[in-house]
């Protein structure tokens, strides 16, 4: 390991933990590439976190690089605080709707894992609904202001292809939701551009399944700024966040490995591996959930029972692979650079059968072929590529790898 990888690492064991390492001795040595150092905790989600993990030895870091982690810390506090506020405010119109609101992901996993360090990275508050509630959902958001962006795309694409819809703020935002927050949040909130993701799914529907049936019969209660929701059991919220390891963009960040091994952990004496087993047996999502595995015991130890590692029943040869990309490709310089080769390759590891990506890869969407390729979308030029895209894909990747050995 490079140093900054020894920082970056013994940074996430410090936020998933509280493991003490050799984070003292790392800064000290004086050998450690600040630049990239500072690529890597970008790329793996972790830059909140470093200012309250090295408040203690601050004064040996580069007085720039001091002041950004401080600056990102104190902003990304002062963000979560919105993005909680505003959650709050749809979850009590859904309940008044009597729809069913879950929070996935960043503002369901702050309170329930993220207690010592409140600043896990989020972007924007990703609710579940039942599809059946999906049209009621859509009108509270749009009575709220809430505008549905469909980012230049068919709303017929995001209805039969994906599984959310994406909102963000109209000028007349605030117009109703005011009546529920203070005066000071919503002189701070006014200040701020929320974005929504509106699921009614966790992934892409597959085999005309719908992905954990039993999911919504599993909630527990859970307290948030004083005031119980619901949120996923601890089974089916390993499943979210192993399947958003699928999605385009950080496969390998640790920032999703930190919050699965805090899950596990926390959860460690009533988590249902069984469940999890099953229902990755059924999903066909036994690859996927095995590559989740892989990461949080390679870098945090988390104990899985034997019998669920035979259970997957993934193939020796595959188990071998999965374990050598993350532990080749976790680290790698220029991450942001090398995202697209990266995925590609993951894609092929997240399978339970090599002919469903490679399948999914020649029927790729029209919308996502166009996005993936950075083309823009319904115009004559990318409509010819697509056509021939047995074509186009291949050459992109000779491409590709031409370019970088240049």
């Amino acid at each position: 390991m490079t140093p900054e990888t020894e920082l970056v690492l013994g940074i996430a064991k410090e936020i998933a933990f509280d493991q003490k390492s050799n984070i003292l001795d790392l800064i000290e040595k004086d050998d450690i590439d600040w630049l990239k150092f500072k690529e890597m905790i970008i790329y793996h989600g972790l830059t909140p976190f470093v200012y309250p993990v090295l408040k203690d030895h601050l004064s040996l870091l580069p007085e720039d690089l001091n002041q950004t982690l401080k600056a990102t810390y104190y902003y990304s506090l002062n963000h979560i605080l919105q993005l909680e506020q505003e959650f709050l405010v749809l979850y009590d119109l859904f309940e008044e709707r009597k729809i069913t609101l879950i929070p996935i992901k960043g503002v369901a996993l702050l309170e329930d894992l993220y207690l010592k360090y409140p600043v896990r990275p989020s972007a924007d508050i990703d609710i579940l609904v039942k599809e059946e509630s999906l049209e009621e959902a859509i009108r509270i958001l749009e009575e709220l202001g809430y505008k549905k962006n469909l980012e230049g795309l068919r709303e017929e694409y995001w209805r039969k292809k994906q599984y959310h819809f994406i909102f963000g703020p109209s000028e007349e935002r605030y117009s109703l939701s005011d009546n529920f927050l203070t005066e000071q949040t919503k002189k701070e909130s006014r200040n701020h551009f929320h974005i929504v993701e509106l699921h009614w799914d966790l992934d892409y529907r597959r085999y005309r399944r719908r992905l954990l049936p039993e999911m919504f019969g599993r909630l527990r209660e859970f307290m948030i700024q004083g005031k119980s929701v619901k949120l996923l059991s601890p089974e089916d919220t390993f499943f979210a966040l192993a399947l958003h390891q699928r999605r385009f963009g950080t496969t390998l960040s640790l920032r999703n490995v930190c919050d699965m091994a805090l899950l596990l952990d926390k959860y460690k004496s009533t988590f249902d591996w069984n469940y999890l087993l099953g229902e990755s047996k059924k999903l066909r999502l036994c690859s996927t959930i095995y590559f989740a595995l892989c990461q949080v015991n390679l870098f945090f130890k988390i104990d899985v029972p034997e019998y669920v590692w035979k259970g997957l029943n993934v193939h020796t040869l595959k188990r071998r692979i999965i374990q050598r990309f993350i532990e080749k490709n976790t680290f790698l310089p220029q991450q942001n650079i090398r995202g697209k080769s990266l995925y590609l390759k993951a894609h092929f590891l997240l399978y339970d059968n090599l002919w469903e990506p490679i399948d999914y890869i020649l029927n790729i969407p029209y919308e996502q072929f166009a996005k993936y390729y950075g083309l823009t979308p319904y115009n004559r030029r990318t409509d010819l590529f697509y056509k021939g895209r047995l074509l186009y894909i291949p050459l992109k990747v000779i491409l590709n790898l031409v370019s970088r050995r240049n």
